[in-house]
C-alpha cells in the first residue's frame, strides 16, 4: 500500500476540517478520523487516503477545478519553501534540482523522481512507479514544480505536460522551463 507523509496532509485536513460538515458528506465515514485525530507530520498515511481527503476538498473550494488543484499545488511548494523545507531553496539550477529529488522520498514511499537537465533553462521532469496515480496528483505535481522554482526566486517558469502513466505512458513527465534566477 503507498504512503504519503504526514506533512502532505496537514493544510489538506486544516481546510477540511474548516467546513467539517460539508467535508463529512464528502468522505467515507471510514475517514471521518481525519476531522478528529492529530495528524503526524512524520507518520506515513495511506496515499488513497490522501487522494480522498483531497478530493472532498476540491468540492469544498468555488471555481474550477484545474484552478484549485493549481492554486493547492502552489499553496503546498510555498508552504514547503516557507517552512521545514526551506533550506533547499538555491539560486543553482544543479543543486536545487538535487534537493529536489530528496523531497519526493521524504513524502511517498512509492515512485521515483528523476530531473535530467536538458539545457540551460531546461529539464525533464519525471516520476516513475508511483503507487496511486490520478489526474489530481498530476496536476498537483504541475503547479507544485513551477512554484518551487518561483519561490526559490526563478523567472519564466514554466511546466507542460508531456506523458502520464493513466494514458499508458511508462511515466508522468514533464517539460520544465525557465529564465536563469534573480
Amino acid at each position: 500500500m503507498a504512503k504519503a507523509k504526514g506533512t502532505t496532509l496537514l493544510s489538506l485536513v486544516k481546510l477540511l476540517r474548516s467546513q467539517r460538515e460539508r467535508t463529512l458528506a464528502l468522505l467515507p465515514p471510514a475517514l471521518h478520523g481525519y476531522l478528529d485525530d492529530r495528524i503526524h507530520a512524520s507518520n506515513w498515511y495511506p496515499e488513497a487516503d490522501l487522494l480522498a481527503l483531497l478530493r472532498a476538498a476540491i468540492e469544498l473550494i468555488p471555481g474550477s477545478r484545474e484552478a484549485n488543484l493549481d492554486r493547492m499545488g502552489a499553496a503546498v511548494a510555498r508552504e514547503h519553501l516557507e517552512g521545514v523545507y526551506e533550506h533547499l531553496r538555491s539560486e543553482d539550477p544543479a543543486t536545487l534540482v538535487r534537493r529536489s529529488l530528496a523531497l519526493w522520498g521524504s513524502q511517498h514511499d512509492t515512485g521515483s523522481f528523476r530531473v535530467e537537465m536538458e539545457g540551460s533553462g531546461r529539464a525533464l521532469y519525471e516520476v516513475r512507479d508511483y503507487g496511486l496515480p490520478s489526474r489530481e496528483m498530476c496536476s498537483i505535481l504541475k503547479a507544485y514544480f513551477a512554484e518551487y522554482l518561483r519561490a526559490s526566486g526563478w523567472r519564466g517558469v514554466t511546466v507542460r505536460k508531456q506523458t502520464c502513466v493513466l494514458d499508458h505512458a511508462d511515466a508522468c513527465a514533464w517539460i520544465v522551463t525557465w529564465d536563469e534566477p534573480r
